[in-house]
C-alpha cells in the first residue's frame, strides 16, 4: 500500500519587536533565573503576589518605577539594568521625541504616566531621568505621597504647582527646579495652570558598597479643574 506524504507549508510570521512591557518582563526573569531565585521568593521579598509578579514577568502589565525599583534591588541591580540593551558598546543613546518609552500607561492606579528619558544604555546609570504627564483633574494629596532613598531634581517646563516637601509647600513655575531629599515625604497637592509638565531626575545613593536606587518620579501632565 503506497503510503501517502502530507506535506504541511510553514506559515511565514514576522517577527514583532517586543513592547516595553515584554523587554522588562524579560529582562527581569533572565536574571531572576540567574539569581536562582523562585517565583515565590521574588515575589515575597518585594511585597507581590505571585500572580502580579507572573504578569509582570509576561509583559502583560506596566509596571510603576517603585515596583521596578524594589524587584531590582531584590535581584541586586539598579532599576536602569531593566532597560539596558545587551551587546551594544555604545557610550551614548539618541532617544528621539517619538522613541520615548512610556513606563507606567494611562489610566494607571495613580492616574498619571511617565516616559523614561534614557534607556537601551549598555551600561548602568547613576541617576534616572523622566518625563511625567498626570492627566488627573484633581490631586487628592493623601494619594500623592513618595518618600525614597537618595535625591530628586524636579525641573518645570509649563503650568504651575504647589508641592510639598515635608511640612513645606513651594509653588512652582516654568524655569523653577526644586531639589530634595527623598527620604522626606513630598508630592504634589495642587495645580494651578494645567497642563502641567516636569522633568523628575533621581540620582543613587550608597549604602556601603551596595547602591541602593529609587526612582520616584511624579513628571508631566497635570490637569486642574476646569
Amino acid at each position: 500500500m503506497r503510503k501517502l506524504l502530507v506535506v504541511r507549508r510553514a506559515k511565514l510570521t514576522v517577527e514583532e519587536a517586543p513592547t516595553v512591557e515584554q523587554f522588562i518582563g524579560q529582562r527581569i526573569r533572565t536574571l531572576r533565573l540567574q539569581r536562582t531565585v523562585t517565583l515565590d521568593q521574588l515575589a515575597e521579598r518585594v511585597r507581590l503576589t505571585k500572580g502580579q509578579l507572573s504578569k509582570i514577568e509576561n509583559g502583560l502589565v506596566s509596571s510603576p518605577v517603585s515596583t521596578l525599583t524594589r524587584i531590582a534591588s531584590a535581584l541586586g541591580v539598579g532599576p536602569g539594568y531593566f532597560f539596558q540593551v545587551d551587546g551594544s558598546e555604545r557610550r551614548a543613546v539618541h532617544i528621539r521625541k517619538n522613541e520615548r518609552k512610556i513606563i507606567v500607561g494611562r489610566g494607571s492606579k495613580m492616574g498619571h504616566y511617565y516616559q523614561s528619558l534614557a534607556f537601551g544604555l549598555p551600561f548602568e546609570k547613576d541617576f534616572e531621568p523622566y518625563l511625567m504627564n498626570i492627566e488627573e483633574r484633581k490631586i487628592d494629596p493623601s494619594q500623592n505621597i513618595f518618600r525614597h532613598p537618595g535625591q530628586e531634581l524636579l525641573f518645570m517646563l509649563e503650568g504651575e504647582m504647589d508641592y510639598r516637601h515635608d511640612d513645606q509647600i513651594y509653588h512652582l513655575s516654568p524655569g523653577d527646579s526644586l531639589f530634595f531629599d527623598g527620604a522626606i515625604e513630598h508630592g504634589p497637592v495642587m495645580v494651578y495652570s494645567p497642563p502641567v509638565r516636569f522633568l523628575s531626575i533621581t540620582a543613587a545613593t550608597f549604602i556601603g558598597s551596595r547602591r541602593e536606587w529609587c526612582v520616584s518620579v511624579f513628571g508631566a501632565v497635570l490637569r486642574g479643574p476646569e
